[in-house]
């Protein structure tokens, strides 16, 4: 972590290569450890993104159900898989890892990207497999995890990944209501809360490529539809954590104020934010396993445990 805190600037794209070029080597270290948890790939649907894979834990709870969760990658729909290329083949098998050994089952599903998909259909992908986990729950278990509990699941999503998950539950009719009865909680790790275009959270390529440009993403973000959400429509909604990295761009942290604000003003509560100290948008995930700047993490599981 001494390493990210020399990076002096917060821009993705300029602290991007040099994080994951920190973590690489704490990681292969670790490979063993990653490599060898229990795990299983299945496919969703037609398409190639179409794949999801499941990590199992070694150890479950002596009585109840084990819990469920499912990670969503970022990349800003133009980036990301499940399993990356060497030397960054360790990338997501250390969050899953992670998790598994906190005693959750670990779902990372991938979805189709720019140029393929536009919105809303990498967010569709996202809610097909969670539906088809829940409609094949056999896949859930395996020799040690006989009673998954997918009446409460989790979804943790990251940067775009986070939107994703946002999507599932914000959106009009997205998903169906009995999934949509499923979701337990979200952990939402520094999204694109709004459409704001002067804080070029989503550039103008990106806008148009994937929204039709910028006036389809104002009709289609989280605080649109959170400003729009009647006090019914947010009683189907799971429980929110919010997190962000201490050096996330300026802008994230703008934006993750202001969607904060206003799900506190109408739902008369206080939401908890997590700080991951000392990180920045992409070393929040990649310090996982590794020993270093896993505080976020831990929080997060009190957090999930306790509800």
């Amino acid at each position: 972590m001494d390493k990210v805190a020399e990076l002096k600037s917060k821009e993705i794209l300029e602290v991007v290569f040099p994080t994951i070029g920190f973590f690489l080597p704490l990681l292969e270290a670790k490979r063993e450890e990653i490599t060898s948890t229990p795990k299983k790939t299945f496919s969703f649907g037609p398409n190639e993104r179409h794949k999801l894979d499941i990590y199992y834990p070694t150890e479950v709870p002596s009585s109840g159900k084990t819990s469920v969760l499912f990670f969503i990658y970022g990349g800003g729909w133009r980036n990301g898989g499940r399993t990356l290329p060497p030397p960054a083949d360790l990338g997501y098998g250390n969050l899953a890892t992670y998790f598994s050994k906190k005693g959750f089952v670990t779902i990372i599903p991938d979805y189709r990207l720019i140029p393929e998909a536009s919105f809303p259909q990498p967010m569709e992908d996202v809610r097909d497999a969670i539906t088809y986990v829940l409609e094949n729950d056999h896949v859930l278990r395996n020799g040690t995890v006989t009673d998954p509990d997918t009446d409460g699941i989790f979804l943790m999503g990251h940067s775009a990944g986070g939107v994703n998950v946002a999507t599932l539950f914000e959106k009009p009719g997205f998903t169906d209501p009995k999934v949509l009865s499923k979701f337990k909680a979200a952990v939402l790790i520094a999204p694109v809360y709004n459409s704001r275009p002067d804080a070029l959270i989503v550039d103008p390529d990106t806008a148009e490529k994937f929204y039709g440009g910028y006036d389809g993403f104002e009709k289609n973000n989280p605080y649109t539809w959170l400003k729009e959400a009647s006090p019914e429509t947010l009683k189907m909604w799971p429980k929110i954590l919010l997190v962000e990295s201490e050096n996330d761009p300026d802008s994230f942290i703008a934006v993750r104020k202001e969607w904060q604000e206003l799900l506190d003003e109408k739902t008369a509560s206080k939401h908890e934010v997590v700080i991951a100290k000392g990180h920045n948008h992409i070393s929040i995930t990649w310090a996982l396993l590794t020993g270093q700047g896993e505080e976020w993490a831990e929080k997060v599981v009190e957090w999930l445990k306790n509800l």
